[in-house]
């Protein structure tokens, strides 16, 4: 992976901010319960500093990439982390559950430029051939920040109070603005234009008519939706049919997270001697494995932790080598609308996501068996998903 001479150190500092905007979403669960009785509300109230956070972070995604390809990915990037700050800020003055709402959407607003901007940045200094390697760490910094978000956050929680979890991230947004203005290097190709809704438009339309962009989007949004899918119909299994505690939930959910950041550490290593193509289509049968295995054990009336653990290994394993793989492909499609392709990845991932869990709190019975269907579903449409990528690297190889 070559990096360009005026952007020493970019990838450091790109690992930073993904990471910020991953931990900003973990790291206040823990302390969510506590917040009922701190100010004496109701638990559907409190939820909303969650589901709000979630909605914002996705909505916001989709406005960030076709502003940072108007305006460059600095400026934009930098506005965002100053309401990232004033966000944590506030919420750690907050004096009611409404001011902590109010600040969690703010820090949604800042958070989502992290999560968007970096795949531009890396698809920007890296190219198109270094992308996948710089999005392999990107992945894995993202899988190790959901593993030991909740952790920290919890820590911090116990140990010192809710409002200190929001101070430490305004710090660390702080530190965040100050490392981003001192040394991240413009990379993209400015254009000072009037922002207006139909040249944005015309260029998510761009892209969506280009061949083989829409796979890319349907397979990342689809085997994140089984990784969520999992995540909310196993804690439930788990913990209340199955005697799991919490705390023993965060441990089970360990061997998808290292496997997932090992596939993702591997993705561009194996991508460079068998194509992306393929280690898509790799990773796309191991979370197809995982889903229907557990289906099909499930259907036999068996569920255990076994059952649950070996289905999370093969979905951690799949996921980390499908994302970055596609997220590198999708920011590729067109340069000059790499922000935009980026937002449109990370809004899908994150519909998706929110579909797939509000969905299983419609259809679950106690078993892991909606869960093993709605995980075997999504994974379906990820192996519908490859058709337009294999379609889009026999165009190419055809034209080039």
């Amino acid at each position: 992976m070559t990096e360009r001479p005026d952007h020493r150190h970019t990838l450091a500092l790109l690992l930073a901010l993904t990471g910020t905007s991953a931990f900003s979403l973990q790291f206040f669960v823990p302390a969510m319960p506590d917040l009922v009785t701190i100010f004496k509300t109701t638990p559907a109230t409190v939820q909303l500093t969650l589901t709000l956070f979630m909605l914002t972070y996705g909505l916001f995604q989709a406005v960030y990439g076709p502003l940072s390809d108007r305006f460059g990915r600095k400026p934009v990037l930098l506005v965002a982390i100053v309401i990232y700050v004033a966000g944590s800020f506030l919420g750690a003055a907050a004096l009611s559950i409404e001011m902590v709402i109010a600040a969690r959407v703010l820090q949604a607003v800042g958070a989502a430029a992290g999560f968007v901007l970096v795949p531009a940045i890396a698809r920007d200094v890296y190219g198109h051939d270094g992308a996948p390697r710089a999005m392999s760490y990107i992945s894995m910094t993202n899988g190790f920040i959901s593993a030991a978000g909740p952790l920290i956050g919890g820590l911090i929680h116990q140990y010192a109070g809710w409002r200190y979890g929001l101070l430490a991230t305004g710090t660390l947004g702080a530190v965040m603005l100050v490392m981003t203005a001192l040394y991240l290097k413009e990379s993209g190709s400015v254009v000072r234009q009037r922002v207006a809704l139909m040249p944005i438009l015309c260029g998510y339309l761009k892209l969506a008519r280009t061949c083989g962009f829409m796979g890319y989007v349907l397979a990342v949004a689809s085997v994140n939706g089984v990784f969520y899918a999992f995540l909310a119909g196993a804690a439930f299994v788990a913990i209340d049919s199955l005697g799991v505690s919490p705390s023993g939930f965060g441990l089970l959910m360990i061997p998808a997270v290292a496997l997932f950041m090992t596939a993702s550490f591997l993705s561009d290593r194996v991508a460079a001697r068998i194509g992306t193509t393929r280690v898509i289509l790799i990773g796309t049968l191991f979370t197809t494995v995982g889903a229907v295995g557990l289906l099909v054990v499930s259907l036999s009336g068996h569920q255990s932790v076994t059952a649950l653990l070996i289905a999370s290994a093969f979905m951690g394993f799949g996921n980390g080598q499908v994302l970055p793989s596609c997220i590198a492909e999708a920011v590729s499609v067109d340069p000059k609308l790499s922000g935009t392709a980026s937002a449109w990845m990370g809004v899908s991932q994150m519909v998706v996501a929110a579909l797939a869990s509000q969905i299983y709190g419609f259809i679950h019975d106690g078993t892991t068996v909606p869960v093993a269907l709605l995980m075997t579903a999504l994974a379906g449409c990820a192996l519908v998903a490859y058709f337009p990528i294999v379609r889009r690297h026999r165009v190419m190889a055809a034209s080039g």
